[in-house]
């Protein structure tokens, strides 16, 4: 039996919320990061997912804590999986970091990272994820993957129904009300704080986040990388030049980004390409087309393919979450 996993995706001002959840499950993901932080909430099944080459084992009321181009994998596993996760800009980390604040110090005006990626047993920050949950399932702009008329498409290997945990259909979302969007930044704040407060570096800058990266030179390739324009010149992202960055030689640098990333500089590079294109959909108006050019994609259909591999969902679904 392929796998068969039911997913909803949810928006919101600086968030999006995926909820996901199925019978006989066993979905792996390969190597891939998001711009955003994640902030994943099991509760039922066990998830095994890699994280700088450590594989961690995730049970039902452990939370997963990931930072923005953390590289990771995961695999579902067991007859009843469920689990939210929550990806946050970073730009509202920062600013709900500088008014967490109390005193001036280092870390001041700079977004902190968390510091594990397996917080286990949080029953209350697990609470507080079901409660944002709730909030955005009545009222926040949302995405029913597929769509009811929608054939299932055995590369996302999600069903084209989807339904509620307790097997009824998802109600429709009514317009969303100010006490709506109140109840839904509420929510989402006390997730957030709770999750920085308790696992991140934010009250003490100096211990280091989970996300260093150890090797001297495989950091400078990195920063090259994520300052590179989204079309950048074939040039400019050849492996001669990102091992002369690095100042290895093709072989060891391959070997070592490899090793220490998680994943191909040509993954890395795509999957980059793919987190830019996610910013600009919902920053921005641009024409799709248009997104797709501007992260070096020829053509509309072969972006669209891409993403929906990437994200889960077609550009203009993503789109359809709201504005970040």
């Amino acid at each position: 039996m392929r796998p068969r996993l039911t997913a909803a995706f949810y928006g919101g001002k600086g968030f999006s919320l995926y909820h996901a959840y199925g019978s006989a499950s066993r979905v792996p993901l390969s190597p891939h990061f998001h711009d955003e932080y994640l902030i994943c909430a099991q509760l039922r099944g066990d998830e095994h997912c890699h994280v700088a080459g450590k594989l961690h084992e995730f049970r039902a009321g452990d939370v997963a804590l990931i930072n923005p181009q953390q590289v990771h994998t995961g695999n579902t596993e067991g007859e009843d999986v469920e689990y939210i996760s929550l990806y946050v800009d970073s730009g509202r980390v920062a600013q709900l970091a500088a008014e967490l604040a109390a005193s001036p110090t280092p870390h001041v005006g700079a977004t902190p990272e968390f510091t594990v990626v397996r917080a286990a047993s949080q029953p209350a920050l697990v609470d507080e994820m079901c409660r944002l949950l709730a909030a955005v399932q009545g009222h926040g702009p949302s995405v029913v993957f597929p769509t009811p008329s929608t054939q299932d498409d055995p590369d996302l290997e999600i069903p084209s129904r989807i339904l509620s945990g307790r097997g009824a259909p998802l109600p429709s979302a009514d317009p969303p009300t100010a006490a709506d969007a109140l109840e839904v930044e509420a929510a989402l704040i006390r997730v957030v704080t709770h999750a920085f407060e308790e696992f991140s570096n934010l009250r003490t800058p100096l211990v280091r986040s989970s996300h260093r990266v150890g090797h001297r030179k495989i950091a400078r390739a990195l920063d090259y990388m994520r300052e590179l324009p989204p079309a950048a010149t074939d040039d400019a992202i050849a492996l001669d030049r990102l091992a002369e960055v690095a100042e290895l030689s093709k072989f060891h640098f391959l070997r070592q980004f490899n090793q220490v990333v998680g994943m191909t500089p040509g993954a890395y590079l795509r999957t980059l390409r793919m987190c830019q294109a996610a910013r600009l959909l919902r920053s921005s108006e641009t024409p799709i087309l248009d997104v797709a050019v501007a992260v070096g994609f020829a053509d509309h259909p072969s972006f669209s393919r891409a993403f929906a591999r990437y994200m889960g969902m077609t550009p203009s679904e993503y789109r359809r979450l709201g504005p970040l």
